[in-house]
């Protein structure tokens, strides 16, 4: 299987991206990372020929991630919205394509424990919701956010019908949270 079919069939489609690079030589996606400010500060390298997620070896390692020392970088905010007020956080890069084909605002913050991104967060003129992982990184994400769901499955890991229906009803989820009188820390989760 080629690259770009390969990338399709995880819901990312390359022709909404400008700030990456496809080499289908060696099979490799490389995604930018950027700060508020629009700098790079770093990348991120998708191998899909490599089985191992748990290093960082950029010739070994399934994603290998460079960001520069005390930078925070996300993904996916070249094609934010400004005028859709909900962004999605979500911990890859897949699972942000994902929300993106289906036209949400989507940042993918590539890390376990964004806890140092509090204050960046803040600054996004946007109502944050977390998607996370069914995992401990998961429930780190969706705290740290204060809104927000883990699903049964990686996000990414259901069809892109399967994400419309669960958008739909967080989307029925958050215009309830925001007609009524309480703020709820973190939502129930959602299997």
């Amino acid at each position: 299987m080629n690259l770009r079919q390969h990338l399709i069939e995880r819901h990312f489609d390359p022709n909404l991206y400008h700030n990456i690079v496809l080499d289908d030589e060696n099979q490799l996606l490389t995604v930018y990372l950027n700060n508020l400010s629009g700098q790079f500060t770093g990348y991120q390298q998708y191998n899909p020929n490599s089985d191992n997620k748990r290093i960082n070896f950029k010739d070994e390692a399934r994603y290998y991630t460079y960001r520069t020392d005390g930078q925070v970088a996300v993904w996916g905010l070249e094609l934010l919205n400004p005028s859709k007020p909900v962004c999605f956080v979500v911990e890859g890069i897949f699972k942000a394509a994902a929300l993106h084909r289906l036209g949400h605002n989507a940042i993918a913050v590539l890390c376990n424990n964004p806890k140092q991104m509090r204050s960046w967060f803040k600054a996004l003129p946007y109502r944050l919701f977390a998607i996370g992982d069914n995992d401990e990184a998961g429930l780190k994400l969706v705290n740290m956010i204060g809104e927000g769901t883990r699903l049964e499955k990686d996000l990414d890991e259901y069809s892109l019908s399967e994400i419309g229906l669960v958008v739909n009803h967080l989307f029925g989820h958050l215009k309830i949270i925001a007609h009524s009188s309480k703020t709820l820390k973190v939502t129930r989760d959602l299997v």
